[in-house]
């Protein structure tokens, strides 16, 4: 009798070591992801896209791990990423892609951070900053062809060129856009845009300019258009290994980089009828395992995942069930033989021969791997591998 009511009790692991909630980062995936994309454009520079954190994944290791693969062009959003990079000793090339305000024009010049100039009014500013730095100082003028977000406009471009013919100490080394529509390769969109993006480059040239880079392609478009790949390309989620379209699975193989984990904290029996989490939304229909995670959306796992949301434990999918927590989640474990606690769990990732993409995860909570990465919180530390 004493043994059967102790089985009953719940089993708590007791950790020694930190919180077992993490990201593991595979960086031999991340470098054969970089290496299948780059042969698809091999008369192109690679510009691996790093901004917010790499995606989640840790911007400094990743930058590092592609920089000994021979990358050499980097692509940020904001200043403090770029010089997060250059503090970790990253000396290859960064690009700000996000715009900038005019304060932080000295700054850029002295770390040497090759803006994206969206703005006629940004040349002034930046050419004053660049008074002192012989040689001339690299910008990238980004044109909006049709996107509606930051870039000058094929229209008032005209009047940005008359702006840069007095600005003497800048260099128009490149000229880029943004695809609105590069995930659907017969997109009419994607046809216009890149035929405003010649208009463009053709008025610069007429000018006397001679930009060395033009670049239109983000992920999609590295893969399903060719005919955008021009001098660069910049990749972002591809080279994580998440498709950005179902059509790029059938082109090029591509290897998740992240398996975001962690271990089961307590595993109890419960009699059928009985809630789980805040406001019972899951009620046991039959004598169930319930396991607790320690896990939940303040680490980036996302509130909607208790409608329908699966974790890999034993080799087996077992459902989330009630509402995940700030903290913790609750997974029915009752068809999980043999489940305990200190039991690894996969979130999404692989695990043995099944896996959990982030794909789906994302598609589950009504959002975008990209949105999906770049949640897992601050505290869930990385951890890698090669």
């Amino acid at each position: 009798m004493a043994e059967r009511e102790a089985a009953k009790q719940p089993k708590i692991l007791s950790f020694s070591c930190a919180r077992p909630t993490l990201a593991e980062i595979d960086l031999n995936a991340l470098v054969a992801n970089y290496q299948a994309l780059r042969a698809l454009a091999v008369e192109a520079e690679f510009m691996a896209v790093v901004k917010a954190d790499a995606y989640g994944h840790g911007a400094v290791e990743v930058s590092h791990a592609l920089a000994r693969e021979g990358c050499r062009h980097f692509g940020v959003a904001t200043l403090g990423e770029a010089k997060e990079l250059r503090a970790a000793g990253l000396d290859e090339r960064i690009y700000l892609m996000g715009g900038f305000f005019a304060q932080e024009a000295p700054e850029l010049v002295e770390l040497d951070i090759v803006p994206f100039v969206a703005d006629q009014s940004a040349l002034p500013v930046l050419d004053s900053a660049a008074a002192g730095r012989a040689g001339g100082f690299p910008i990238h003028l980004k044109l909006d062809t049709g996107a509606t977000r930051l870039g000058i406009t094929v229209e008032d471009l005209p009047d940005a060129i008359q702006t840069l013919k007095h600005c003497r100490h800048l260099t128009v080394e490149g000229v880029c856009t943004l695809l609105a529509s590069a995930a659907d390769p017969s997109s009419p969109v994607t046809q216009r845009q890149l035929g405003a993006f010649d208009q463009g480059v053709e008025m610069l040239r007429c000018a006397g300019l001679a930009p060395r880079y033009l670049h239109v392609a983000n992920s999609a478009a590295t893969v399903l258009r060719a005919d955008a790949h021009f001098d660069m390309i910049r990749v972002g989620l591809a080279l994580y290994g998440l498709p950005p379209v179902p059509a790029v699975v059938n082109t090029v193989k591509l290897t998740p980089v992240m398996t975001f984990k962690t271990r089961l904290l307590q595993v109890k029996r419960v009699p059928a009828g009985t809630g789980v989490s805040y406001g019972h939304t899951f009620v046991t229909r039959r004598p169930s395992v319930i396991g607790v995670m320690p896990v939940g959306y303040a680490d980036g796992y996302r509130r909607g995942l208790q409608h329908g949301g699966e974790v890999l434990i034993r080799g087996h999918r077992a459902p989330v069930v009630g509402a995940v927590c700030m903290d913790l989640t609750m997974v029915d474990l009752t068809e999980v033989p043999g489940a305990a606690a200190g039991d690894p769990v996969v979130l999404w990732g692989g695990s043995g021969e099944d896996a959990i993409s982030a794909n789906d995860v994302a598609h589950l909570v009504g959002t975008i791997s990209y949105e999906l990465l770049c949640t897992v919180g601050r505290r869930v530390p990385r951890v890698y591998r090669n």
